[in-house]
């Protein structure tokens, strides 16, 4: 028989309904505050993991620009494969990056009166690069909105192929009825 985790009982002797209440409630407040804890710290692993992955990105482009400079006649198998892969992968560091952006400047907004009173000054002044990141914010947009242009466009474009693909075989079906119901009726004044 599987057995359930362990748990602790914890009997505190309350005087009155209202302490009892309000140490249900500060217990409760302090599971939620162990829960957003754990997951701020889990977040800040994977943006560990992802300023990672970003630094060897950009050491891995810096080293195939030094390499394109030297040799630029030469081209082998990777570097025309890499557009495939740059491309593909732009649209997802694309997507990340406007969910951080979006999900950083949700929080902020989020952030109650008494809390923006609690920053320090040094935060406050670093927050002068918010302009730079509303900036990139934006540009994010533009490529985005531009790619979903694109693609509507791409789209649009194959509904258009593809109704007048349709018209065609509606078309055809249309005679072959026709050179059948023809071809029945041909045949049925040839036996009379």
């Amino acid at each position: 028989m599987p057995v359930g985790p362990p748990y602790t009982l914890l009997i505190i002797p309350l005087h009155s309904r209202l302490e009892a209440t309000s140490f249900f409630l500060w217990l409760k407040q302090m599971k939620e505050l162990e829960q957003q804890r754990d997951a701020l710290s889990h977040g800040l692993e994977m943006v560990d993991r992802a300023r990672d992955w970003y630094h060897q990105e950009i050491q891995g482009v810096h080293q195939r620009q030094r390499r394109s400079g030297k040799g630029l006649g030469e081209s082998d198998h990777a570097s025309k494969s890499l557009p495939n892969r740059a491309s593909l992968l732009l649209d997802k560091i694309q997507e990340v990056n406007y969910c951080l952006c979006d999900f950083i400047s949700c929080a902020e907004r989020m952030l109650r009166p008494h809390q923006r009173l609690e920053t320090s000054d040094a935060q406050l002044l670093s927050r002068g690069k918010d302009g730079r990141y509303q900036q990139q914010s934006m540009d994010l947009l533009k490529r985005q909105n531009h790619l979903l242009t694109k693609e509507v466009s791409k789209k649009s474009q194959r509904i258009t192929q593809l109704e007048q693909e349709k018209t065609v075989l509606i078309k055809q079906l249309l005679e072959a009825q026709f050179q059948s119901h023809a071809q029945s009726s041909w045949n049925s004044s040839v036996f009379v």
